[in-house]
């Protein structure tokens, strides 16, 4: 159990990084580009729903890799 919560933890908190910094992009390319909020929050929805997914198939599969061991 203390190797999965880790591994959750290590990849939530890469997700959590790269969150920071595509917000930061995605807020500098709506505003320069003068398009409409939705655009922004959709594209963050998006990457937030792309970071859950693939955080999950990781741990899966590392939480397999473990058990063979």
């Amino acid at each position: 159990m203390k190797k999965e919560l880790f591994l959750i933890g290590y990849n939530l908190g890469i997700w959590g990084i790269l969150g920071f910094l595509a917000t930061l992009l995605f807020g500098f390319l709506t505003c320069c580009a003068n398009l409409p909020s939705k655009y922004f929050y959709g594209s963050l929805i998006a990457f937030a729903i792309t970071g859950i997914v693939i955080t999950t198939i990781c741990v899966t599969r590392g939480c397999k890799k473990m058990k063979k061991k």
